[in-house]
């Protein structure tokens, strides 16, 4: 029987990370298919009104059919998502004190055996793999403080360009690294594991990871609207949190510059989401802004 991971003690990160999580669940038209073109002159199809970025819903301007067209002379990007069941199962080793281990690909090169902690904010890693990543050898980083079991510590933030576990892969992961960590490479934590629906096959030592919502979601991305809401409140958020502390600190240099320093990853990050949405056509309705 499957039972979910339970919280770890090995960590936890203080990173100001606002969540407000707001579900609209849209219910799509399966009456219509409704036609409609960007201001680039690309030509879209929906199912729903709802998928259509309000700038677009201009009375007049919206055309009606009962199908999809059977052909077309130019290429056609559908707007509605497509709809997936990806379920990953990965063999983990079980190591001292009852933790599980499981290999992880990092940047395509780096590989490191982590420990699943669903108490971890984010991905901790050993000061041994981020010297293989080369992360020391850049001083623009920002830095967080860090509560860890040999006290308080200023480590190094940063984004994995990937991160990949089996068949399981996402992009622009969040890290960071713990001086103290010894005999261990570091740490998997939300950052990636909260992509997932997590559960454990201690029998057979197996971590699974399944698709978050339910069956039949709408996808954009491979991800749903509660997905798509959470991360972009969590970027925006923190942004609006980092940016009232810059308020606060702008008497204190070293602090004012390190808040800066956080704005300017977390912006980053903000975008990257950004440009990820526009490719999938996501709604606009579905995101939220510092």
């Amino acid at each position: 029987m499957s039972n979910p991971y339970p919280s770890s003690r090995w960590t936890k990160v203080s990173c100001a990370l606002g969540v407000l999580l707001v579900l609209v669940l849209a219910s799509p038209s399966q009456s219509a298919i409704f036609k409609w073109t960007d201001d680039k002159g690309n030509i879209h199809f929906t199912d729903s009104l709802s998928k259509i970025p309000p700038q677009y819903r201009k009375k007049g301007e919206l055309k009606t059919m009962k199908g999809v067209p059977a052909e077309s002379p130019t290429s056609v990007k559908l707007a509605y998502p497509k709809k997936t069941t990806g379920v990953h199962v990965i063999k983990a080793r079980l190591a001292r004190g009852g933790h599980y281990v499981v290999q992880v690909l990092l940047n395509g090169s780096v590989t490191a055996d982590l420990i699943v902690d669903t108490g971890a904010t984010m991905i901790v890693l050993s000061d041994r793999v981020g010297e293989r990543l080369g992360i020391y050898h850049n001083s623009h980083l920002p830095k967080i403080d860090l509560n860890t079991a040999g006290g308080k510590v200023e480590a190094p933030l940063f984004v994995l360009d990937s991160l990949k576990l089996g068949e399981a892969e996402i992009s622009h992961v969040e890290a960071t690294t713990n001086p103290h960590m010894e005999g261990m490479d570091g740490l998997l934590g939300m950052a990636f594991l909260g992509e997932f629906k997590v559960e454990m096959d201690r029998e057979k030592a197996e971590l699974i990871l399944k698709p978050l919502g339910d069956p039949g979601d709408e996808l954009w991305d491979g991800k749903n609207e509660g997905w798509w809401k959470k991360k972009y409140e969590t970027y925006a958020g923190t942004l609006r949190n980092l940016k009232r502390a810059s308020y606060h600190v702008r008497g204190d240099l070293q602090q004012s510059m390190k808040v800066k320093k956080l704005i300017a990853h977390y912006e980053k990050l903000h975008q990257a989401l950004e440009s990820r949405a526009d490719r999938a056509n996501l709604p606009k309705e579905y995101r939220s802004y510092p």
